[in-house]
């Protein structure tokens, strides 16, 4: 129950919204330790429902490889989500990670992040926050925004920095 100078490394990120580029540069971290694995949260549409357990287990089991591998943060993503790869609910695999890491006394070794399709309003991020997640990046989210503001929907010159500005401004 010591503390000691080695303990007090942290990351910190100014609110835990992040823009793709933040998400990005935390993605390729190699700095003094610190370096990030991406999870794939999606698993095989042809899977069916059967498919979701097994890839709960393959998510939590390759979260603890991450923490075996010297890694500070892993990113649950569901970029790969397409026709033929089902998403894992974000909250699920937040929630589930942070739970199995728990069990395993592993949780404080890591950081976890999220980008997510499906996180889009402050109470999406407020309970991924409260399931263990530390910082989110609700890339369809912007990209959603960005569509409107180039098909001339949005009132108003915006260029997409500013509309992500704005967005993670409403979220605070």
């Amino acid at each position: 129950l010591e503390t000691t100078e080695g303990q007090c490394h942290r990351l910190a990120v100014p609110q835990p919204i992040l823009t793709n580029e933040e998400l990005a540069s935390i993605k390729h971290l190699n700095y003094r330790g610190w370096r990030t694995r991406t999870i794939d949260i999606t698993y095989p549409k042809s899977e069916g429902p059967g498919g979701l357990k097994p890839a709960l287990e393959r998510i939590c089991r390759e979260a603890r490889e991450a923490i075996a591998d010297g890694y500070a943060l892993v990113v649950l993503s569901d970029r790969n989500a397409n026709a033929l790869r089902v998403p894992v609910s974000s909250l699920l695999a937040v929630g589930a990670v942070h739970h199995h890491l728990v069990r395993h006394e592993e949780r404080t070794r890591i950081g976890i992040v999220v980008e997510t399709g499906n996180a889009r309003e402050v109470h999406h991020f407020c309970c991924l926050v409260g399931y263990g997640a530390d910082a989110i990046n609700p890339y369809l989210a912007f990209e959603a925004l960005w569509n409107l503001q180039d098909d001339g929907e949005l009132p108003g010159d915006w260029t997409h920095e500013e509309i992500t500005a704005a967005y993670r401004k409403a979220t605070k």
